[in-house]
Formats: structure tokens, C-alpha cells, sequence
């Protein structure tokens, strides 16, 4: 499939000033037309010459598009019209989703507008509609990203089954995401987290913040798939992975700005420029938020800490995404992304808070032939640093005293190299092939301010992967997906103030995967998969030799398998999915005591057996939603802590419901409500009375309204939105209570 816009992809007053000003300068936008010429040749280079000279983007299969000619289109018109013009014949339609994106699909296919005819790229690594991959995915559209109102972009997968997101207090920190139940893990995260299909940090990372460069702005949208994905995407993928796609900027030169003003003293104003031309598009954007935090935590925790006043934070984030088509066939991508934030960790507390940067470099290049094959070399470099100041009560205990008593300084460093090859070996089957290279260094530093001293670690991995995955239709109905990936981790000795405290270390682990889908007829398909994955059993659990703890140089990384088996169904203007699936997480790392030492081993199990339900319906001006998820994810083996087996694992609920509708009369307004309930789990692996969270559910609302054109404006929407309408008082942290009704008030316009 080709996207000719791929969808991959101030820092200061005064860029903010620029910014508005080239705003409000733009010339009115002169609507969907272009002039073409484009003369008589095979069809998918015709498409791609159409989108390259309209600036827009056209998704297609090759599957789809096959061997047909495309007719000549030459001179001055809409893109609704070329279209009609170059498919004439071809027993192809085209349908318009959104502003600027056009799929290409067969007439004989059902023409209505679901989630099942979405195509999607993290699946499979390749471009497939959702009924055809043999796996569970929930695609966030641009649209169902507009109507809404996170805070996070990670908060966009609190409405979505099989995911469990746990918000932290601070303004400025990320949410936790996990995936089907799997828990969390002592060698990190077991879901990964990608930007355009590749990481945004190394194994080794200690920090985490590398969606805190993207802004909700700039995001087009979002892939979940759920189920072990370590065969096409290495470590750390044993719930699953969630792909943030950004936005490439979609038709003529223009201008977007978003401003907001809400509860807490929050205000943000973000705006982008950008344009299209024939060889060259650009996207340009930035954003400040600021805000007086969450109303304030006014009873201590166990420690006596509690908030003094309410927790002050501030994001700003800047990004560049520049594409180059030097021929209809070749795309070149450049995009550079920054942002800093800092924020209270207690309010008041001006001694105890965080400040973090984070910055990214991405190179891309893609090739496509005739025959539908395609060539792709891309490359990633990041940095995240953060900053962390602990006052006295922090670090020592003494109550009310704020004095200033440690320094931390982490940085985290990654550079990211992906090759693949998606090979057309006939119609019915398709190779894709890849390599990916990863090298990652993580350094700690502190400082103890009242008595003196500190240290500085190191630790450094390096992981190459080599992935192969074999896509074979039997027949129309009956598509087989065979795979896997090899990973060779090699991590080096980490050091302690320059003396290493360990020795080199090196895993290999090989993921296989097997999938088949079959449609029953055109409305209704099966599937079933099965695969493996794992979390890198990193160096500082293997060597931690001193007073207290035993090496452990034969720690294995942790395994998993999963057994899945689901399917996709529509029904007049509704769409169904459904799935059940097993998996068995084996070699979980625990700390045992060994004599009078401690020490990390593989002793722990975890079983999850979980079903996924969900609903769609598009029903004249109503769009409602409905899905639930049960997750009985349970510790099986535990030596270190027996009183653990058999009980749920920390921060799962195993019931979850999500509902919501949106109501959309005409262009001009729509109103969404939402609401979710999640399900009583616990903060502890013992389950234990004084750790258990009550079940809550929380409902959002939001309204926009379209304005009426003025001379500069192609677009405007103000809107208002209420999050926790109901105002409900519920915990996602032990020791702390969410954010109780805020409520949100913006303006976005686009000239």
C-alpha cells in the first residue's frame, strides 16, 4: 500500500510570536482542487502521481489495485473529479476520510463506513485493512482523537479494551500504560510504546519520556494491537503495542492554531503551519501548556507528606516533519521533535519536583516498485534527560522540613536503525524482511546536598534483530501469516563512578508467530494466532555483587506465550470484535533470599485468560460505542513471596467497561459523552484489605461547534468539554485521589 502523505510522521515567546503572526498571514485556503497531468500508465503509479500533485493522501493495496491502467487526467479540477476520471473502468471507488485522505477500494466490497475497513500498519508491519490481520487492533482516528479531550496523548487509551492506564499526580508525567493484563516487570515495560513504528527509547532507559515530545496537535493517529508482538518488534512486547502515527501536513499552504483555558489555571496555546507541493510537503508546529495543577492532596501519606498548595506544571514542545518525492516512487522524510516540561511532584514543595527534556531525530527513506514491493531504511536518534530535585522530608523523614537534600541527573541516549523489505513474490504472497539495530546508554547521576557525596552509573545495551514474515492467500477467503524474529542483546559491564560493577553479558531470544484469518463472506472473518514474547533480563539484575545482593549472570530474560482466537463482524451499520485469548508468562524475575544475601532469579509465573468484546454502530447522526474486557490475570508461582500465588497481579482490573456516543446533526456541531467503569483491583501483589482500590466510573462530555467562515478562516471549532462530569472522587495511585471535574474551553481554527 502507498501513502503519498504518509502519516508517519515555542520553545519561547518569541518563536510563539512567529508563529501567530505567520498565522494570521496565510491566505485563505482555495479548496480540494489542483491542476494534474498525468498521463495514461499503470494504475498505482497514476495514484501516486495524483496524490503527489494534489497533496493529499490516497491509500491503496496492491492487492486492490492489481494490473489495471489508470486513464489520463490532465488539467484543472477537484480531486473528487481526477479521481472519477483516473478509476473509470477499473471496478474501483474511492471514499474521502477526512479533510484530506481518500481510500481506494474494490466496489464489490461493502460500502460501509467501519472500523473493519481501516487500514492499519502495526499489525503486520505492512499496510492491511483490519479484517485481514490475524489479530486484536483498535485504531484512534484523527476524528476520534478531535472530539476528544486528554491530557496526555497517552490518555487516548482509557476508552479502549484491554488496556489498563494508570495516571500519575504530576501535571508534567506520563500516564502507565499495560496491556492485556500482563503486569508490570523488574527488566521494564511489558508493553511497548512506538512513534511511527519505531521506539522511542533503548532497553536500558530509565527515564521514559519519549511521548513527551509529541503533542496531541501533531498526532494523526493510533494503532493498538494487543497480543505478544515481539516476532515483528523485539523486546518488551508481551501485552502488546500501541503505534502514536503523526501528522504529515495534507493539502494546500495554511495555518492551524489551537488555544484553551480551564480549571487549575491551565491555558494552552499550540499552532502549526505548513504546506504541499508537488516534490515537497511540511509541517511545522508548536505549543505551550501551563497549568496550576491538581486540586491539592490535602491528607499525608504513610511518610506525613501532603501538598502544600496545588502542583504547578508546564509543557512546551516544538516539531519539523519534512517529506521529499523526487520521484512519484521515492519519498525521503525528515522530522526532528522537542520538548521540555517541569513540575511539582508535591505542591508546595519547591525542593521536591522534576524538569525533563527530550528530543528526537528521524531519517526515512522509502522506495516502491510497480509490482507493489517496497523498500524502507529509517533512523532514529533520542535523548532524554531529567532533572530531580528531593527535599529533606523526602529523603530523610523530617517532617515540614523542604531544605533542599538530593540532586538526581538521568540521561538516556538512543540511536535506532530499521531496515525492511516488503517483497511482492507473486499475488498471493508477500515476503517482508527486515533488520533492526538499537544501541542504548543510560546515565545516573546524584548528589547528597546535607552530607556530602554521590555517584555516577553507566549502563550501556546493544540488541540487533533480524525479523522475517511470510503473508500467503490460499484463496480469497483463507490468509496464512508465518513469522518470527531473532534478537541478540549484548549489554556492557556496567560502572559505578568508573569502577565496573559487573561484566559483559549477552541474550538471544527467538519469537515466532503463526496467524490465520479466514472470512466466512464479505462481512463476517475468524482468526487465530499464536506467538511468543519477552522482557531482556538487563545487566544490572544479573551483577549487583555487594553486602546485600549475589550476582546472577545466568538471569534469563522473562518469556511469554499466548494463544488467541477472535473475530470481526458486521451487521447492517454496526461492527463487532470479539476475542478470547490465553497467555503464560514464565520466568518472571523476583528477588529471593539466598543465606543471608539477596538475589535476582526467574521464579515467577503469571497466567492471564482474558475476553474482549466491542461495538460500533454508525446510525445516521448517532455514533455510539460500547466494549468490555474481563482480564483474570493471577501470580501462579511466586518462591519469594508465597503468599502472593494465586492472587490478582497489582494495578489489573479484571472488568472494564467503556460506552459512549456522539452525537453529530450536521458539519456544524456534535456533542460526545463518555463514561468508563473499571473494576476494584489492588496496589499491592498481596491483595491485601488496605490495598485494595474501589471500583469507579468516571464520565467525560464535550460539545464543538463550527463558526461561521470569515475571510482568512477555511475552518473553526469552539468547543467545551467536561472531564469527570460527574465529579466522582477515585484513586489511580495508592496514596493519592485523581483530579475531580475540570472542566475545558477551546477555540482550533485553520486557515
Amino acid at each position: 500500500m502507498f501513502r503519498s502523505k504518509l502519516t508517519a510522521g515555542g520553545r519561547n515567546t518569541i518563536a510563539t510570536t512567529l508563529l501567530i503572526t505567520v498565522l494570521w498571514a496565510t491566505p485563505a485556503w482555495a479548496g480540494p482542487s489542483a491542476s494534474f497531468d498525468v498521463p495514461e500508465q499503470p494504475l498505482s503509479s497514476a495514484l501516486r502521481a495524483v496524490a503527489s500533485q494534489a497533496g493529499v493522501q490516497l491509500v491503496f493495496t496492491p492487492e486492490t489495485v492489481g494490473a489495471a491502467q489508470g486513464a489520463a487526467v490532465k488539467g484543472e479540477m477537484s480531486v473528487e473529479m481526477a479521481l472519477e476520471q483516473l478509476l473509470a473502468g477499473s471496478g474501483l471507488k474511492f471514499r474521502r476520510e477526512g479533510e484530506r485522505n481518500y481510500v481506494i477500494a474494490d466496489v464489490s466490497r461493502p460500502a460501509n463506513d467501519s472500523v473493519l475497513s481501516e487500514t492499519v500498519v502495526t499489525a503486520t508491519r505492512t499496510e492491511r485493512r483490519v479484517d485481514e490481520v490475524p489479530s486484536s487492533v483498535t485504531v484512534i482516528d484523527s476524528r476520534d482523537i478531535a472530539i476528544q479531550q486528554p491530557q496526555h496523548v497517552a490518555d487516548l487509551l482509557r476508552n479502549v479494551e484491554g488496556v489498563d492506564v494508570l495516571g500519575y499526580g504530576s501535571p508534567a508525567s506520563l500516564p502507565n500504560v499495560t496491556l492485556r493484563g500482563v503486569g508490570g516487570s523488574f527488566g521494564g515495560s511489558t508493553s511497548q510504546m512506538l512513534i511511527d513504528g519505531m521506539p522511542i527509547e533503548s532497553p536500558v532507559a530509565g527515564i521514559h519520556l519519549g511521548m513527551h515530545s509529541l503533542g496531541l496537535q501533531d498526532l494523526e493517529r493510533v494503532e493498538i494491537l494487543r497480543g505478544p508482538a515481539s516476532a515483528l518488534y523485539g523486546p518488551s512486547a508481551v501485552g502488546g503495542v500501541v503505534n502514536f502515527i503523526p501528522k504529515r501536513w495534507q493539502g494546500a499552504p495554511g495555518a492551524e492554531i489551537n488555544l484553551g483555558a480551564g480549571s487549575h489555571g491551565a491555558t494552552q496555546l499550540a499552532g502549526a503551519i505548513g504546506g504541499v507541493w508537488d516534490v515537497i510537503d511540511f509541517r511545522l508546529s508548536a505549543s505551550n501548556y501551563q497549568t496550576d495543577g491538581y486540586k491539592p492532596q490535602r491528607d499525608a501519606d504513610p511518610w506525613g507528606s501532603r501538598d502544600l498548595s496545588s502542583r504547578e506544571g508546564k509543557q512546551r514542545k516544538m516539531g519539523l516533519t519534512i517529506g521529499l518525492r523526487p520521484t512519484d516512487n521515492q519519498e525521503l522524510t525528515l522530522v526532528a521533535r522537542s520538548g521540555d516540561g517541569s513540575s511539582d511532584w508535591l505542591g508546595g514543595h519547591s525542593n521536591y519536583r522534576f524538569d525533563n527534556e527530550s528530543e528526537s531525530y528521524d531519517l526515512g527513506y522509502r522506495y516502491e516498485t510497480d509490482s507493489g514491493s517496497a523498500f524502507k531504511v529509517r533512523y532514529r536518534h533520542t535523548r532524554q534527560k531529567t532533572h530531580i530535585l528531593f527535599d529533606d522530608e523526602q529523603v530523610n523523614g523530617n517532617a515540614g522540613s523542604l531544605i533542599l537534600a538530593e540532586v538526581d541527573d538521568r540521561v538516556e541516549d538512543s540511536d535506532y536503525f530499521d531496515l525492511q523489505a516488503d517483497l511482492r513474490l507473486h499475488a498471493a504472497n508477500t515476503l517482508t524482511l527486515g533488520y533492526t539495530y538499537n544501541v542504548g546508554k543510560y546515565t545516573s547521576r546524584w548528589e547528597d546536598v546535607i552530607f556530602g557525596g554521590g555517584g555516577k552509573s553507566v549502563s550501556k545495551s546493544r540488541l540487533s534483530g533480524i525479523f522475517l514474515q511470510d503473508e500467503h492467500h490460499f484463496s480469497d477467503a483463507l490468509t496464512l501469516f508465518a513469522g518470527g524474529r531473532w534478537d541478540h542483546f549484548k549489554f556492557h559491564g556496567d560502572t559505578q563512578d568508573g569502577r565496573p560493577t559487573g561484566k559483559n553479558s549477552s541474550d538471544s531470544v527467538f519469537n515466532p508467530r503463526l496467524g490465520v484469518r479466514y472470512k466466512l463472506n464479505e462481512n463476517s472473518s475468524l482468526y487465530v494466532t499464536a506467538g511468543t514474547a519477552y522482557v531482556p533480563a538487563l545487566n544490572f539484575l544479573k551483577f549487583r555483587s555487594n553486602a546485600n545482593w549475589l550476582d546472577n549472570p545466568g538471569l534469563d530474560p522473562e518469556t511469554s506465550t499466548s494463544y488467541e482466537v477472535g473475530a470481526n463482524h458486521l451487521q447492517g451499520n454496526w461492527s463487532i470484535r470479539a476475542a478470547l485469548f490465553h497467555t503464560d508468562y514464565e520466568d518472571k524475575i523476583s528477588s529471593i533470599r539466598v543465606g543471608n544475601r539477596w538475589q535476582f532469579q526467574n521464579i515467577g509465573k503469571v497466567e492471564v485468560d482474558g475476553l474482549e468484546l466491542a461495538v460500533e454502530g454508525r446510525l445516521g447522526n448517532w455514533h455510539p460505542y460500547a466494549n468490555y474486557s474481563y482480564t483474570d490475570s493471577r501470580i501462579k508461582k511466586n518462591p519469594s513471596d508465597p503468599l502472593t500465588e494465586g492472587k490478582r497481579v497489582q494495578r489489573i482490573a479484571p472488568h472494564k467497561f467503556n460506552l459512549g456516543v456522539t452525537y453529530a446533526p450536521s458539519g456544524q456541531f456534535y456533542i460526545r459523552v463518555s463514561g468508563r467503569y473499571v473494576d476494584d483491583y489492588y496496589f499491592n501483589d498481596r491483595n491485601t484489605a488496605v490495598a485494595r482500590n474501589p471500583a469507579h466510573f468516571v464520565a467525560d462530555a464535550k460539545i464543538g461547534w463550527q463558526l461561521p467562515g470569515l475571510s482568512l478562516m477555511r475552518k473553526a471549532e469552539l468547543s467545551l468539554a467536561i472531564n469527570n462530569l460527574f465529579d466522582r472522587h477515585y484513586r489511580e495511585q495508592q496514596y493519592e485521589y485523581a483530579d475531580r471535574r475540570n472542566v475545558w474551553l477551546g477555540l482550533s481554527a485553520r486557515f
